[in-house]
């Protein structure tokens, strides 16, 4: 049997931003998942990290079947399957150009320096993208209609990272780190730092949203580890 795929946004989007990968991962017979994060489209004060995790664990304890999970995560979802991904039913992870923090280390840390002119803090306490600055940062080589239709769909976001005791899951399950060396929004040099903590690195000549303008790409790759 086929090994499920689950995939995990990253800030600012939604599930929405998986519909030209998932196409490919049905054509091929593989199971997959896509939670919307509460941290995203909710005030800064109803969810953040934490809020996270739990939607997308226990989306993996309704998951059918018993084969080991592949999960996903892009951006900001690189936190979120750290935690996450420490459960029973994974098996292994993918951080797509994505958050993949040590113990005590800070997002800050690996994002771009314009990233504070990208965004505005709103009246909820939320965050959003600045006009202009969603193509900038991470649709840089898409085209005109892939940037209108995936900046139409953006949501305010809560960035908040915290988390007690972080299961750092990227240390017991298999991983693989997807260097995008076109990106942006986390630029190569810190994705090369945080994907010498895994086993398996692979790079692509892309910007920071591969799923929106090469989603074959990474729909090949889920589909090769979902029946390798």
């Amino acid at each position: 049997m086929n090994k499920p795929v689950v995939l995990v946004h990253g800030a600012f989007h939604g599930s929405w931003c998986w519909e030209r990968v998932t196409p490919h991962l049905d054509a091929a017979g593989v199971t997959w998942i896509a939670p919307d994060l509460p941290s995203c489209a909710q005030a800064a004060t109803v969810a953040a990290l934490q809020e996270d995790v739990d939607v997308v664990r226990a989306a993996l304890d309704e998951l059918p079947g018993e084969e080991p999970a592949i999960m996903l995560g892009h951006s900001r979802g690189g936190a979120v399957i750290t935690e996450a991904g420490a459960h029973k039913r994974v098996g292994s992870l993918v951080y797509l150009t994505a958050l993949l923090l040590d113990d005590g280390e800070e997002a800050t840390d690996h994002v771009s320096a314009d990233l504070p002119n990208a965004i505005r803090l709103n009246d909820d306490g939320s965050i959003s993208v600045n006009s202009g600055w969603d193509a900038e940062m991470f649709y840089n080589d898409c085209t005109e209609d892939d940037v209108a239709w995936a900046s139409g769909q953006l949501r305010s976001q809560n960035l908040a990272l915290d988390i007690a005791d972080s299961e750092r899951a990227w240390t017991v399950k298999p991983s693989i780190y997807v260097v995008c060396t076109r990106d942006k929004a986390i630029p190569p040099a810190s994705q090369q730092t945080m994907a010498g903590r895994v086993n398996t690195t692979i790079e692509w000549d892309t910007g920071h949203s591969p799923f929106l303008n090469r989603p074959d790409l990474v729909a090949a790759l889920l589909v090769g580890l979902s029946k390798g």
